[in-house]
């Protein structure tokens, strides 16, 4: 026993010199408090500019004191640790006094982030960043990038203390970025809600309280391992509850409210909760009934329940559903062919509890098309007019026809099909056995389903070439402000080949220090992002595509996720004209000339500057030692002036060149000139 005591005290001393030298380092650092960290003087909301959002000690490393609120394992938040915190334990909350901690590489244990828990007094060091709006502290991201080097464990002064109780607000509050930046990361309460949708995407719920219309969403794993199920967890649309829990900025001009578990969410009415919604026939043709049936339960007993259904925007007629225990059903008579149907239910409890799903059926209904020919791929993915983005076939088998616009090598198991060239018209496939050549028409069967938003079909079964080299359609030309989250038509464009022409280069990093090497374009009418899903083009997670940067067409597929639409260029064939800018203040350019490129040898990027006297078409082409032709850059005309284009060392394929001589050959109407360099992988 003595022996055991002298080990432990001889341990705690170690441990004791061992840490107080990191502790020491923390006076490097500014001490910061998170009012100061929050603040923003004048709130705005630009999603193509989060920068906007930005603290003013962005990028710095400070310290930070702050109360813990809750353990950092209780987020959905993969192989990191989190946690919300609060300057301090004053009641009713300070705006601007909640906060978001966070290390993303939770395999450093040099922290000692995983011992804190609810209630401790923290000093925490890091470097603050943010992610989609959300200002954050980072105390550590594998490679010091977004954290202090060397890492600053945190230093717990004080355990146990008693935190502050929610802050009541509306959810007009936080509607806006302008009125909710001042909540952000706070624990609020908002009293006297109705649920309107309990199954909205991702694992959301919508609510109002008569002010605005607000969102809970599962942050917290309690609930998002039901999400991960399929299960809908939220109570039964129509219930009037008191909500509390923490804000997140989650890129929308909103806030969600996240509750930490059940404990968060006072129920004040329990209508029938109305879930498992299905019907018999995915596919129906116009000698096909249809059965709906759905589980409806109560706390009570269900007094009944009614399938609305309305044919060709007709009157919703009601049909009485009948029960076998908790399933409840309810049969469509036959339709017309072309026929298009929309329905809901509805139930009502023995206290008057009255419930419905969808909740908001001016946004959201069930859906079906009668065809006898089978569905289109327009079939599947017109939305009718309503908000909610999803297909009214999703779940369902059928077979579809279209011609391939993608080559399967852009992007592994992943190929897009288009109909016709036009909105509504192309899908996204993923098939990992099959690899259909570009521009064949063919016929496949599978599966329709969402995926994060997409639309995508998938499982597919069978397979065949209808039409070899048929052709691919021709891009869609469009407006960047139109495909974009803001416009009219991203979700129309959804999977269909478009292409924007004249285009500018406004934020080559519109997550900020969040590289996902994503950037936004504007033709004048609005920005809108460009992505790298396709393996053959990288994006711009170096500096490919710099501010003001011009593009004379840029092609892609319409693509949507992390609640942005977007463009995906297939290829670097898919980036036309891009041009680095043209130098201003030079006087009049009195002959050509191409200079030699820089930096020379190069194994990553370099710039090539060249300049015309006159306007007409030139071409800029990399030649590899044979002689043959490796990278069209440029290919337009042009007026006088200097130019500066940029090489990653890609092919016209979006492949990586070999290691070794290359020639680039400027080449006008009257001029030809070449130089050589060199390329080191």
């Amino acid at each position: 026993m003595r022996k055991s005591l002298l080990t432990c005290m001889f341990i705690l001393i170690v441990v004791m010199f061992s840490v107080t030298p990191l502790i020491s380092q923390m006076a490097v650092y500014d001490t910061v408090s998170v009012h100061d960290l929050q603040y923003l003087e004048n709130p705005v909301f630009d999603a193509a500019h989060p920068e906007l959002q930005e603290s003013v000690w962005f990028g710095d490393t400070v310290t930070v004191k702050a109360y813990v609120r809750h353990s950092p394992r209780e987020f959905w938040i993969g192989a990191r640790w989190a946690c919300y915190v609060t300057e301090d334990l004053d009641e009713p909350q300070d705006p601007w006094s909640g906060f978001f901690v966070i290390q993303s590489d939770s395999t450093e244990i040099n922290t000692l982030f995983s011992f804190i828990q609810e209630g401790d007094e923290v000093y925490f060091t890091g470097k603050l960043s943010t992610y989609t709006g959300l200002t954050q502290l980072e105390v550590y991201e594998g490679g010091a990038v977004y954290a202090p080097d060397p890492v600053i464990p945190i230093t717990i002064v004080s355990s146990g203390n008693t935190l502050p109780i929610p802050k009541v607000v509306t959810l007009a509050d936080l509607a806006t970025h302008v009125a909710g930046e001042q909540w952000e990361s706070q624990y609020v309460r908002v009293e006297n809600c109705i649920i309107t949708n309990n199954d909205y995407s991702s694992g959301m719920a919508v609510i109002t309280d008569g002010t605005a219309t607000g969102y809970i969403d599962d942050y917290f794993m309690y609930f998002r391992k039901f999400t991960d199920n399929g299960i809908i967890h939220w109570p039964a649309n129509g219930t009037s509850i008191n909500i509390q829990g923490y804000t997140r900025d989650i890129g929308y001009d909103y806030f969600s409210i996240n509750p930490r578990d059940t404990t968060d969410i006072e129920v004040l009415s329990n209508p029938p909760l109305i879930s498992e919604i299905s019907r018999d026939i995915g596919f129906p043709k116009s000698t096909d009934a249809v059965n709906v049936t759905a589980t409806i339960i109560d706390n009570v007993t269900v007094a009944g329940a009614i399938l609305h259904y309305s044919v060709d925007w007709g009157t919703f007629v009601e049909l009485a559903m009948i029960a076998s225990r908790t399933v409840y059903n309810a049969q469509i008579p036959v339709q017309p062919n072309n026929s298009y149907v929309r329905y809901f239910i509805s139930a009502v409890d023995n206290a008057g509890d009255f419930s419905q799903m969808p909740g908001d059926t001016s946004g959201r209904v069930y859906y079906y098309v009668v065809k006898d020919d089978g569905p289109s791929i327009k079939d599947i993915q017109y939305t009718w007019g309503y908000t909610y983005e999803g297909s009214g076939f999703r779940d369902f088998a059928t077979t579809l026809e279209g011609v391939v616009m993608t080559d399967t090598m852009d992007w592994t198991n992943n190929y897009y099909i288009q109909e016709k060239d036009s909105m509504w018209s192309g899908i996204w496939v993923y098939d990992n056995v099959n690899r259909p050549n570009k521009g064949d028409w063919i016929r496949i069967a599978g599966t329709v389903e969402e995926n994060y938003g997409v639309t995508r079909f998938s499982s597919i079964t069978d397979y065949q070439v209808i039409t070899p080299d048929y052709g691919v359609f021709d891009p869609v030309t469009v407006s960047t402000e139109e495909v974009s989250t803001s416009g009219e038509n991203g979700e129309a464009y959804e999977s269909v080949l478009i292409q924007v022409l004249n285009v500018t280069v406004t934020n080559p990093f519109p997550d900020g220090s969040g590289n996902f090497g994503e950037f936004l374009i504007d033709d004048g009418t609005g920005g809108v992002r460009v992505d790298d899903a396709f393996s053959s083009f990288d994006g711009n997670l170096d500096t490919t595509y710099k501010l003001n940067h011009t593009i004379e067409k840029l092609i892609g597929m319409g693509y949507y996720s992390y609640s942005d639409y977007k463009i995906l260029p297939r290829g670097y064939d898919d980036i036309i004209g891009h041009v680095t800018g043209l130098k201003t203040g030079d006087p009049v350019i009195q002959k050509y000339r191409l200079d030699q490129n820089y930096p020379n040898p190069f194994n990553n990027a370099t710039a090539i500057r060249f300049a015309v006297a006159t306007a007409e078409p030139v071409t800029l082409i990399i030649y590899n030692i044979l002689g043959q032709p490796a990278r069209t850059l440029f290919n337009s005309a042009v007026t006088p002036g200097t130019y500066d284009i940029f090489w990653n060392g890609k092919d016209n394929s979006g492949n990586t060149v070999s290691t070794g001589i290359y020639f680039y050959q400027l080449q006008g109407k009257e001029f030809s000139q070449t130089r050589k360099m060199l390329f080191i992988k």
